[in-house]
């Protein structure tokens, strides 16, 4: 049964197997380099059976229900190669502080929201950006105090690698002056020597320790807002970065096996050297067909972010004399996570954002392969998730080491007001470099990095085009060089997204035998004007031919 043209809703996975559709009338790209056609797609059991003429597609559709897409436009589903969903979907519950103006407007945000919870529950948030409050400086704790007394409050930077807290929430942890800055954390002090209120990543662990454990309820309900609102924007898998552990990782499967995942999953797991041999011991899970959830892949850092000034450095920052950032992870460990996850056949994913995080990421990568240079298939395939700083030296790495640049558009159009003044202007040549990277040879794969950024892939088509925020700022674009064809942006989302998840075979295409994952639009995107990228309606959304998202009128069947 097709969605009623009447709604707008959506759909989660249906246990029956999926009707047959024939898709009549809409202009089609087969391939980001493909030219469009006017062309017939007829779907059975969840695959793309016939690409082509109208005549010839029908001729084969007996038993199809057909859907009548004339003036619309299909892509191969759209992915994201690197999201959060469960910090999507606890964001759309907590106080949202992103575009907030100031510490005070996002303090007053969290007393809002705490007046709706239990008295005596942790007041949380997500979505400060101090870069963009004036003076950028850092907030303090004894602002939470007053728009929250005595109650625990805890918010996350926009990039998740710093938290703001309040006094309760520190007198809860035990964090007083004395205590030290971990490894591979920084808590921020006041002139006194006493905690400010803002823990830098592996700092946050000592609030987050405290802080009240959620219940697979929780990440239930979470999971299934998000995928139901990356469905809504044409998404049709998600590569998730969350680095899950066990609990998460059973949740996941729980709803696969029950039917109830509306998009694909392509799920990481945690480094945590207490659960990472057990994950080893259980072997890949490679969901195809009905099955939308694959777990193959391991997640580590090897630093913060620039927006916090964690990301690890080759030289000190240029707004912070003597500071190189944070090293979460020792070259070490990564080495020795690098060569695990190879010698086992999982894929590892390394975030790096500094141009050291990058080098010691990369290094690990190439020790591996120099290690075991006859790995599974499963270990050949190293990602780096956002390769945002670069050193020029090492660009040309990616590529003749085959690491995957795993890169998130909207990142440039938020970062450029102020990435400059972090690194200054000789290490922005090799910053968010897309073009380069591509010139290169190296294969890249985008995303968003949700909730950091929005989950909506017509942003990062937008940004990879343009280099301009929403506004059409600055003209031109910035560092204008690293722009990307419109027909390289749709990659990153759908060929560079498959390879990137050893799909290329089954997905990111549309062409016989590959899987019925396709995203279609009201208007071309790869034609109207830039600034009217944002705005292309999406229509439908279809993962394994079954109707994730549909909007009002979209499915009216064919004449």
């Amino acid at each position: 049964m097709l969605v009623p043209g009447a709604l707008c809703l959506v759909l989660a996975a249906a246990a029956p197997p999926p009707a047959d559709l024939l898709l009549e009338g809409a202009t089609v790209y087969a391939a980001p380099d493909a030219p469009p056609g006017r062309l017939s797609i007829l779907v059975r059991h969840g695959s793309i059976a016939f690409v082509g003429e109208a005549s010839e597609a029908r001729r084969q559709a007996a038993g199809a229900s057909a859907i009548d897409l004339t003036g619309r436009f299909i892509l191969p589903g759209l992915a994201d190669a690197h999201g959060h969903l469960e910090g999507l979907g606890q964001a759309l519950e907590i106080a949202d502080l992103r575009g907030a103006a100031d510490a005070q407007e996002a303090a007053r945000r969290m007393a809002a929201k705490a007046a709706a919870l239990p008295p005596g529950s942790w007041v949380e948030g997500r979505g400060w950006d101090q870069n963009r409050w004036p003076g950028a400086e850092f907030p303090d704790a004894r602002l939470l105090d007053r728009a929250l007394p005595g109650r625990p409050a805890i918010a996350q930077r926009v990039d998740g690698h710093a938290i703001w807290v309040n006094t309760a929430a520190l007198r809860t942890a035990g964090v007083t002056a004395a205590t030290k800055d971990p490894d591979g954390g920084r808590i921020l002090r006041r002139p006194d020597g006493s905690p400010s209120g803002v823990l830098v990543d592996n700092a946050m662990d000592l609030v987050g320790k405290v802080r009240p454990a959620s219940s697979p309820a929780d990440e239930e309900r979470w999971l299934l807002a998000a995928t139901s609102a990356c469905a809504r924007v044409g998404l049709t898998e998600v590569q998730d970065a969350s680095a899950y552990g066990p609990s998460a990782i059973a949740v996941l499967e729980s709803l696969a096996s029950r039917g109830k995942l509306p998009i694909r999953v392509y799920a990481t797991v945690s480094s945590d050297p207490r659960t990472l041999p057990e994950e080893f011991r259980r072997g890949l899970r490679i969901g195809t067909g009905a099955d939308f959830l694959t777990v193959r892949a391991v997640k580590a850092y090897a630093d913060g972010a620039l927006g916090s000034r964690g990301a690890a450095m080759l030289a000190a920052y240029s707004d912070e004399p003597g500071w190189l950032g944070l090293p979460v992870m020792q070259p070490a460990r990564l080495d020795e996570l690098a060569l695990a996850a190879r010698r086992n056949g999982w894929q590892l994913w390394i975030h790096a954002i500094g141009d050291r995080g990058n080098r010691t990421s990369l290094d690990a990568f190439r020790k591996a392969a120099l290690a075991a240079p006859e790995a599974p298939a499963g270990g050949t395939r190293p990602r780096i998730e956002h390769a945002q700083v670069v050193a020029l030296a090492d660009l040309p790495r990616f590529a003749s080491e085959g690491v995957i640049a795993s890169m998130q558009p909207t990142h440039a159009t938020s970062d450029m007001p102020w990435a400059e003044k972090r690194i200054g202007p000789e290490r922005l040549a090799g910053a968010y470099a897309w073009k380069s990277l591509l010139r290169s040879g190296a294969r890249l794969a985008g995303g968003s990095d949700f909730p950091v950024e929005s989950e909506d892939p017509r942003l990062g088509f937008y940004a990879a085009v343009t280099r301009q925020d929403l506004q059409g700022r600055p003209e031109g674009g910035w560092t204008p060089a690293e722009k990307l064809s419109r027909a390289e942006a749709l990659a990153l989302f759908t060929t560079g997204a498959a390879y990137a998840a050893f799909e290329e075979n089954r997905r990111g295409r549309i062409a016989p035998g590959f899987e019925a994952d396709l995203t279609v639009l009201g208007a071309d995107p790869m034609t109207v004007p830039a600034s009217a990228i944002p705005s292309v309606p999406v229509v439908l959304t279809l993962v394994g031919g079954r109707v994730a998202y549909a909007a009002g009128g979209a499915t009216r069947p064919a004449p």
